[in-house]
């Protein structure tokens, strides 16, 4: 059979937008992947398998062996992360070579569908925040220097251990950019024979220490200071506080009251706290204890709530949703929002459009586990970054293939390593065209807590 000279090959596009999806979504490539061959629909619900842990046993001599089974623990998985993206290919552009219409129109597509993914399954470095159990998670809020920089990787290890986490192959590190600057000015970094690695100063990739490969992406969660909507009181008790103080805070009157659900963070302490119960403008309890001690004057920097739309949100939606906030502070993509205060729903916002100074809509990592009423109250996460230091069985990504199309049109699904991605193609007369379709349907679920340890910076 002779060569096709023709756009439309739908296989051809789907293996190279799987191989482009490969390369650039890091995350991906350090989690727990479960594909299966299985047609599956967006919303339908699948498994993830977790292995348990098996018991030490022993026995005398003259004991029978007596059989234990190997235990899967199915954890459920719902398939709503259907990303997608479209173009049109004009006969104009059929003039093109095949070589160029992929760098022209399929590598852009995918870049955005890398995007979302990536951000979905870093977004869910919240479910990992242990908030309750400080000592969970490693670093502070806006802390890191070049100085301590490695002392955050090593306690991020150290949590791990506590945890049981297996010591069988590397920890995987995924940090923000601001941070990869603070981990590249350290010695032990910088070092080749610390490190493992020769190409760091030349290519900036980080490298491998301590049993942990440290990669970067910009796709992890991280809010800058200057954009957040703030306001700042201050810790006003003689002495401070002592770690481990659950009890409430003598604090100085920001201006506008506090409010129940708001975060706030204490210097010294600088965790992802919130204001729990207030009892007056100069009183705060938090919803856990310190981990650090706080001194006298410390400042409580503290993060004003946001307005949902007038429209209710059912549990369950998953476009976009709008936000009414201080004019110029629009919410930012990679930041925590969340809902609720007796009963509270986090989510970590992956893209965003500027409607306004006041208004920003927002697509959330996942679709809403609970109904956000008409003009309730959201709550923006702090400032800095939450980079997930984990095993790779800390989240597990579940991709399913979708039928091929064969009723006008043409379509083609690739998949390899536990990624799979379809490309659909069909003649459009409106524009004398092609339309092209680049979809993926999976889901992210959190297989083992005590498998990640977010590390504060």
């Amino acid at each position: 059979m002779a060569n096709s000279l023709s756009a439309a090959l739908p296989q051809f596009w789907a293996n190279t937008a799987l191989m482009t999806l490969m390369e650039l979504t890091p995350a991906v490539g350090a989690v727990n992947k479960q594909f299966a061959p299985q047609l599956a629909r967006a919303g339908d619900q699948v498994n993830a398998y977790r292995a348990e842990r098996r018991t030490i046993r022993r026995k005398d001599g003259a004991d029978n062996n007596t059989e234990a089974d190997a235990t899967l623990t199915a954890v459920p998985v719902v398939l709503d992360q259907y990303f997608f993206d479209s173009f049109v290919i004009t006969d104009e552009d059929e003039a093109l070579s095949i070589a160029q219409l992929t760098d022209l129109f399929l590598v852009e597509a995918v870049k955005t569908i890398a995007l979302g993914v990536d951000r979905a399954i870093l977004g869910r470095v919240h479910a990992f925040l242990r908030q309750g159990t400080p000592s969970k998670r490693a670093g502070k809020l806006e802390g890191m220097t070049t100085s301590n920089a490695s002392d955050y990787i090593l306690e991020a290890e150290e949590v791990l251990a506590d945890n049981s986490a297996p010591m069988e192959g590397l920890r995987t590190a995924i940090v923000h950019h601001t941070v990869n600057t603070k981990l590249m000015g350290t010695d032990v970094f910088q070092r080749a024979d610390a490190r493992g690695g020769s190409n760091t100063i030349m290519t900036g990739e980080v490298g491998t220490v301590y049993n942990t490969r440290v990669i970067m992406s910009q796709n992890v969660n991280y809010v800058r200071a200057s954009g957040a909507d703030t306001q700042t009181g201050a810790i006003n008790n003689s002495g401070g506080y002592a770690a481990g103080v659950a009890t409430a805070l003598t604090v100085t009157d920001p201006g506008d009251d506090w409010v129940v659900g708001e975060y706030v963070v204490v210097e010294g302490n600088d965790q992802p706290t919130w204001v729990e119960t207030t009892a007056s403008a100069t009183s705060i309890t938090l919803n856990e204890e310190l981990k650090y001690a706080v001194a006298d004057a410390a400042v409580i920097t503290h993060y004003i709530h946001v307005t949902n739309e007038a429209t209710e949100r059912a549990a369950g939606y998953k476009k976009t949703m709008s936000f009414t906030h201080t004019s110029g502070k629009n919410l930012q993509v990679g930041q925590l929002i969340s809902f609720g205060t007796s009963s509270r729903h986090t989510y970590t916002i992956i893209e965003r459009t500027i409607t306004s100074a006041t208004v920003t809509e927002v697509l959330l990592d996942r679709p809403l586990e609970a109904t956000v009423a008409s003009g309730a109250e959201a709550y923006p996460g702090p400032a800095g970054s939450m980079n997930p230091v984990l095993h790779e069985k800390a989240i597990a990504f579940v991709s399913r293939p979708m039928r091929e199309k064969n009723k006008g049109a043409v379509s083609a699904v690739a998949n390899f390593g536990g990624l799979g991605i379809r490309v659909s193609m069909q003649d459009e007369l409106a524009s004398s065209g092609t339309r092209v379709v680049v979809d993926l349907l999976a889901g992210v679920s959190v297989l083992d807590e005590d498998l990640m340890c977010v590390m504060l910076a």
